[in-house]
């Protein structure tokens, strides 16, 4: 029985590196079964690939005339109610918000955060940001205690590069300083984390991809505390459902370069409201994906916080148009 399928096996084989030979490029069978020269190709018979690049680039941008219009319109709608949301990290917007936030890592810690958070437009094309959380942090260690205190303080500037209905590109860094009122509660060092924010929205999904890149690293502070260096890319999946009701789907990846290039990754879902021209709510589940033995990356937390946003810049497009000549 055996030896009857060794024969079949043998026989299979062998056809099949008949066939190869046969075929292969360059054989002198492969020579005379090839066609001399290629198929010319007609206007009444389009290829396939040039036939799908012309489908798929109207499907994208719209069929008609009217419908890229219409479409860029609508790119342009979304973008302005996730920028009235205070949901666009590229948006040059003016907002305070206040949120609860709950943290359970395996390190083992488990945190309680109160996040004032307040986010300035300076110009119609640049931002200031100020947060610094209050902590009630757990070691949840035998022979520990808990403790509580004001963090380090980061503060976020920026500028909008590009802007147009198809994209919107943000540059700026995030810059934390050392203010924690009791060293178990803050790095000790001074940070840098320079930053690049794209905004892509999608009229057919009624949505906006946000993809946002950092690179953390300690700039100076105290010597006796570990050095800080970390990366993390944010991808963030914004869907408008109405004018009031919005999701947010954003997954979390870092790196801890002190770790040895060890990552982690969280995934956060957000369901927001806005009530009327100002005020907006907002909660916040997550959980942690893998790696979740490095301090960027939570077992799971919950936010849930309150937002108000105020109209303009401090310095609108006038006051620079002042400054130029006739």
């Amino acid at each position: 029985m055996f030896e009857g399928r060794g024969v079949r096996a043998t026989l299979l084989i062998a056809t099949g590196v008949l066939s190869v030979v046969w075929c292969w490029p360059g054989s002198s069978a492969a020579a005379e079964a090839a066609p001399q020269e290629p198929p010319v190709e007609t206007a009444e018979e389009p290829s396939k690939q040039a036939e799908g690049e012309r489908r798929l680039l109207p499907s994208l941008l719209g069929a008609t005339p009217e419908e890229r219009a219409r479409l860029a319109a609508e790119r342009r709608r979304l973008s302005e109610i996730a920028a009235e949301n205070g949901t666009d990290p590229t948006a040059i917007v003016t907002f305070a918000q206040l949120s609860y936030e709950h943290d359970s890592f395996t390190i083992p810690l488990r945190l309680d955060l109160v996040r004032p958070f307040v986010r300035l437009a300076v110009t119609p094309s640049s931002v200031l940001s100020v947060t610094m959380p209050y902590f009630w942090a757990d070691p949840n260690r035998a022979g520990t205690s808990s403790t509580n205190g004001a963090t380090d303080m980061t503060v976020r500037t920026g500028w909008r590069v590009y802007r147009s209905s198809n994209l919107a590109l943000f540059l700026g860094t995030d810059a934390t300083f050392p203010t924690a009122s009791k060293e178990t509660l803050g790095l000790g060092k001074y940070t840098l984390g320079p930053a690049v924010a794209v905004a892509l929205p999608m009229a057919r999904l009624r949505s906006l991809l946000f993809v946002l890149a950092q690179d953390f690293r300690s700039v100076g502070g105290d010597p006796s505390r570990p050095d800080v260096h970390f990366s993390r890319v944010q991808t963030v999946f914004n869907t408008i459902w109405s004018e009031r009701w919005w999701t947010t789907l954003e997954l979390l990846a870092n790196a801890n370069w002190e770790q040895n290039g060890k990552s982690g990754g969280t995934l956060e879902s957000e369901l927001g409201y806005r009530f009327d021209d100002r005020w907006r709510i907002f909660v916040r589940p997550g959980i942690g994906l893998w790696g979740k033995s490095i301090p960027q990356a939570f077992d799971w937390n919950f936010e849930a916080g309150v937002r108000f946003m105020f109209k303009g810049s401090l310095l609108p497009k006038a006051f620079f148009e002042g400054f130029k000549g006739d």
